[in-house]
Formats: structure tokens, sequence, C-alpha cells
């Protein structure tokens, strides 16, 4: 790892750490000045972590999209920035903001782990579609993560409801399920997009392999999710314990699924 790269991460990680533990203090805590330095510290924290992507990209000459390292630096990014624009838009949802930056570190944690070797890509994956699947597959994979911290938390609210305003367990619900919707599109694009560059490559769209047979169970099972929820009227707590049981499906298509040998291993 090249020393801005390293500088950059480890000022991230230490960034989420503390933002954790601020937003933690200010949620739990009621200390609201801690709160507030909490937001600070995750904003910087996220720049970094910006910054440790942008000087990959420029080292290697290709997206970070290729090994465990990359995916996990990748993926990471997207769960604050989603987290952030989330609680911008709807303050409901800012007790949730210290689990959004720990599910945030905790994968950039799993990346850091891996080795972080500068290597081109391999031929097979020299294609713009692979940054398309791997950006819409990320994109998916964290509002999908964020979605369950909201059915965690309503779920929560739901226990407390003679300590809370009535009117945010159902605010909190229908913003985890606004978020599965906006995560089922891109996971649809990452579907798509990876059958079409298989095309390209082997001249089949679909080969039944591990992961692109767990990523279509993910898919179908978000499907009944929405399906569920707007068709039937499934709401509150029942749709909430739903989301969760998806995101258990989708961590173990993306970390379980991948130790199998498959084409997809020489990305992840």
């Amino acid at each position: 790892m090249r020393t801005l790269e390293g500088a950059a991460l480890w000022a991230a990680v230490a960034g989420y750490a503390l933002a954790f533990a601020a937003l933690s203090a200010g949620t739990f805590l009621g200390r609201e000045r801690l709160g507030r330095a909490g937001w600070r510290l995750a904003a910087a924290g996220w720049a970094a972590h910006t910054l440790a992507i942008a000087v990959r990209w420029i080292a290697t000459g290709h997206a970070p999209v290729q090994g465990a390292y990359e995916n996990s630096l990748s993926g990471a990014w997207f769960i604050p920035l989603l987290g952030g624009v989330l609680v911008r838009q709807y303050r409901p949802a800012i007790r949730a903001a210290p689990f959004i930056v720990a599910i945030a570190l905790l994968l950039l944690g799993n990346g850091i782990m891996a080795p972080a070797v500068h290597l081109p890509l391999e031929p097979p994956f020299r294609s713009n579609w692979l940054v398309v699947h791997v950006a819409f597959a990320w994109l998916a994979f964290g509002s999908y993560l964020v979605a369950s911290v909201l059915a965690g938390y309503h779920l929560w609210l739901s226990r407390r409801r003679a300590a809370v305003p009535a009117a945010r367990p159902a605010v909190i619900d229908e913003l985890s399920a606004k978020l599965i919707a906006f995560g089922f599109v891109g996971d649809t694009v990452m579907i798509a997009s990876g059958a079409i560059w298989a095309h390209g490559l082997w001249g089949r769209y679909w080969a039944w392999d591990p992961i692109e047979t767990w990523s279509l169970v993910s898919w179908l099972t978000y499907a009944v999710y929405l399906h569920l929820r707007f068709t039937l009227g499934w709401t509150g707590s029942r749709a909430a314990w739903l989301a969760l049981g998806a995101a258990a499906v989708v961590v173990v298509t993306f970390f379980g699924i991948g130790v199998v040998s498959d084409v997809h291993t020489q990305l992840l």
C-alpha cells in the first residue's frame, strides 16, 4: 500500500471509529455536542476515504474493483454517502447514524486484512461493464444494509411506542421501504450489466455459477418484499423482519458464497 493511500485509509478508519463513538454518545446519552462532532468526524472520514480511492485509482489505472481489498474500499464508501443523504433529508433517521457508520467501518476493516498490492486488471475484466456491474452491486448492497438498519430501528421503536412520537415508527418504516426499492433498481442493473458483460466475454448471458445463483436469490427475495409491501400492504414489524431476513441473504451472497471457486473469485 502506497504511503498516501495508506495514510488516507487509516485517517478514514480513525474518522469513522471516532464518529461512531461520538454519534453513539449523542444518540444514546443525549450529548448533543458530541453528536454534532460525530457528524463532522464522519464527514472527515468519508473525505479521507474518497482520497484513498482516488489515489488507488490513479496508481492502478483502473477503478478499485479487483480483489477483496479494493471491493471493500469501494463498497464501504457508498454506505456513509447513502446514510448521510438519508439523514440530511429525513431527520427522524438520525438515531440510526451510529450503526450506519459502524457498518462502513467493519466493511473497511474487512478490506484492510486483505492484500493491497497494485495489480492491473486481468484481460477479461478490462471492460466498462465491469465498473457498471460492480458500482451498482455496491450501491444495491449499501442501500439494502442501510435499509436493514432502519428496519431494526423500527422494531426498537415499536417496543418503545409509548416513549416516542406516534408518527416516527411509520416514517422509519417508509424510509426503509424506499431504500429497498432504490437498492432493488441498482440490483437489477447489476445483474443485467453482468449478463451483458458475460455474453461479450464467453458468448452466454448466464452460467448458474454460485454467485450468479445467489445474486438471483437475493434479487427474488427483495422482489417478494416489494410485492408484499406494495401489493399486499405489508407494513410495520412484519415488513421490518422480512427486510432483516433479506439483508442476511445478501450478506451470504457477498461474503459467504465468495469463497466458492468460480469466475467471480477472480474479482473478490
